[in-house]
């Protein structure tokens, strides 16, 4: 049986062994947790707990293995895929279409400079030196 969503939909039906299967075979696949397979699962929230008791079998099983930590890291990851919460597509309302409407604008209103007129710059004053002594 491949994996994809529409099978999904098919796990609830399965025994506990077949499930296993699939799941070992889920979990070797290293999905992305955002991947439809793992939006199909978390639509079902038995089915999420029927996969988390079988992740834990297979933790267990690989416990001993040459392979136990590699399953370890694949197991977490897909505990954490089932972890995220599930979230619906939302579906985007559709916009009114918006007809054009010419808007006459106002004539602007004259705008009156308040500013005084800017005084004669000065040069700048020279800065005094100051002579440092040392302590007698």
């Amino acid at each position: 049986m491949a994996i994809g969503p529409s099978v999904v939909e098919r796990w609830l039906d399965l025994s506990t062994e077949e499930l296993r299967a699939q799941v070992s075979k889920l979990v070797s696949s290293r999905l992305a947790d955002d991947h439809a397979v793992w939006q199909a699962i978390r639509r079902h929230p038995a089915l999420v707990a029927r996969i988390r008791g079988v992740l834990s079998g297979l933790l267990a099983s690989a416990a001993g293995s040459k392979d136990e930590a590699m399953q370890k890291v694949w197991i977490s990851k897909a505990r954490a895929a089932l972890d995220q919460p599930y979230v619906a597509p939302v579906k985007a309302a559709r916009k009114p279409a918006v007809k054009e409407v010419k808007v006459e604008e106002p004539e602007p209103e004259p705008v009156f400079d308040l500013k005084q007129p800017e005084q004669a710059k000065q040069p700048a004053k020279p800065i005094p030196s100051m002579l440092f002594q040392e302590p007698s």
